[in-house]
């Protein structure tokens, strides 16, 4: 299974701390490149946290 993530829900997973556990399951994830960007336009945790699993 193959599932692209939009900012939002990402930035969302990523502030519950239930990212990780989203990202252990089978699935392969994509994340487009102008969703990297809207994320690393603004620098805070859920930014860090997610450009370092992407």
């Amino acid at each position: 299974m193959k599932i692209v993530f939009n900012s939002s829900p990402l930035i969302f997973l990523s502030r519950l701390d239930f990212l990780n556990l989203f990202l252990e399951t089978e699935a392969q994830f994509l994340l487009p490149k102008s969703v990297k960007e809207e994320i690393s336009a603004k620098q805070d945790k859920s930014s860090s946290d997610i450009n370092k699993l992407f």
